[in-house]
């Protein structure tokens, strides 16, 4: 299996990327303060993305961002006639990930740069942190997952309060909506980040997995058909070498030695 020190991804320009612990690392490095999200970024993004979720030995990954803030958002500017948004989108591409995914928030996080925080699994902010979809104050509209993913989060009349007016809230809201799991002053918002991915990577990965999936695919489904799904995962993880690993180690009093298989 490969270790941490093995990792190797070609050198990035808007992205660093690295691997602690089973945690892959992933910062937004742009041009400027603002962090703005190019197309070079989105493909970079995408391929540090699949890189860490294609090896075995990363069981959570972090989104940071390097300097002061996470993201302004889309670095498109003006009028979007004639421009094709999906080879702009970024945000599925970090939903439909099989690890965890854990979004490190501090600054402005705003418009594409909230709609890449909302398809990450879990998030962290700072205590100063602040968050908008502004897209309709400039005549525009979220197009990256906002309208859907935020309206799922926090409901239909918090969400469509947020983008009828581009209002920004700050993180003591966003934690009461629901927008983020916890905020931070002790820690920052990476350091808490990394510590929760590094409980998550002391976890049996196959069960995180499946308990991903149980959660994001069951909430497309109804109660019934989601307790199936459920039940299916939880006799699959039944039959894996982690399971029978956890019982053995619980007997033994020991830390288990999850293999993901």
């Amino acid at each position: 299996m490969t270790s941490d020190s093995d990792f190797e991804l070609r050198n990035l320009s808007t992205v660093q990327c690295s691997i602690n612990n089973h945690v892959g690392l992933i910062r937004i490095q742009g041009k400027d303060e603002s962090n703005r999200i190019n197309q070079l970024m989105v493909a970079e993004l995408k391929e540090a993305i699949s890189s860490f979720d294609d090896n075995p030995t990363v069981r959570a990954i972090v989104l940071s961002a390097n300097g002061s803030n996470f993201s302004y958002g889309s670095a498109l500017k003006g009028s979007y006639k004639g421009i094709d948004l999906h080879s702009y989108r970024i945000s599925s591409h970090l939903a439909n990930t099989r690890t965890i995914t854990i979004a490190s928030l501090h600054g402005k996080v705003l418009d594409q740069g909230l709609e890449l925080a909302l398809a990450c699994d879990i998030r962290f902010a700072a205590r100063e942190t602040k968050f908008g979809l502004t897209n309709i104050k400039s005549g525009c509209m979220p197009w990256d997952g906002g309208t859907q993913r935020l309206t799922r989060l926090i409901g239909p009349s918090r969400a469509l309060y947020m983008m009828l007016t581009g209002v920004t809230i700050d993180a003591m809201q966003a934690l009461e909506y629901g927008l983020v799991s916890d905020i931070t002053s002790e820690l920052n918002d990476e350091e808490l980040s990394l510590e929760f991915g590094k409980t998550v990577s002391n976890h049996g990965p196959i069960a995180v997995e499946y308990l991903k999936e149980a959660v994001n695919s069951g909430s497309d489904l109804n109660l019934e058909e989601g307790m199936r799904l459920e039940l299916d995962l939880a006799t699959l993880l039944h039959s894996t070498n982690d399971r029978a690993e956890g019982l053995l180690a619980f007997a033994e009093k020991r830390k288990p030695e999850f293999q993901g298989d």
